[in-house]
């Protein structure tokens, strides 16, 4: 099983195409949150497109989850035939549990409190636009970064996670390299 993890897009039809074509061996797709949106502190792309970058989503022919970001509404619900409104999905991969927000709401010791009564083993978030990666107390936590408004000096990127490779990846899609890397498990 291998998973890409992208998020914050905000309607941005040339980093979100650039990122599933980084993505297209991957056999599902989480998407973090701030699908559509560009966000009243983020400034407006000339690739901004949202109405657009729906095609685009409803065209991936591959399973999608979603989580609902601080900048997704009902509105933009109808334009999608996935559900982008749950602020918490939680995946299931063999002995793995996967726990996936948007990262604007709950703190990463709240998680760690939280995990201790569901056992998850992933957090996979968004919000920030900056990426990370690392394990605490025994917990992936992956961020991967935005595609499309990148912050704090960072290029657009993503993130992959390959249960067959055991292995992490935030990766730049401008390039197409890895950012970072880690295993999944030791």
């Amino acid at each position: 099983m291998k998973i890409g993890v992208l998020s914050d897009t905000h309607g941005d039809l040339y980093g979100t195409k650039l990122a599933l074509e980084v993505l297209k061996d991957t056999d599902l797709i989480i998407h973090c949150g701030d699908l559509f949106y560009h966000g009243l502190f983020n400034k407006i792309k000339e690739s901004y497109n949202p109405l657009e970058l729906s095609k685009v989503i409803n065209n991936i022919k591959k399973p999608l989850i979603f989580s609902k970001g601080n900048c997704d509404s009902e509105v933009d619900q109808l334009a999608v035939d996935f559900n982008i409104l749950d602020p918490v999905r939680i995946y299931f991969y063999e002995n793995n549990i996967v726990y996936i927000h948007h990262g604007d709401k709950v703190l990463d010791k709240e998680l760690l409190d939280l995990r201790r009564k569901f056992k998850f083993n992933f957090v996979l978030s968004g919000h920030t636009h900056i990426y990370r990666l690392e394990k605490v107390e025994n917990v992936l936590f992956m961020n991967p970064g935005s595609p499309s408004l990148p912050k704090g000096g960072n290029p657009p990127s993503v993130g992959i996670i390959n249960f067959n490779e055991n292995e992490a990846q935030i990766i730049n899609i401008e390039k197409n390299s890895i950012i970072k890397e880690i295993n999944l498990f030791d």
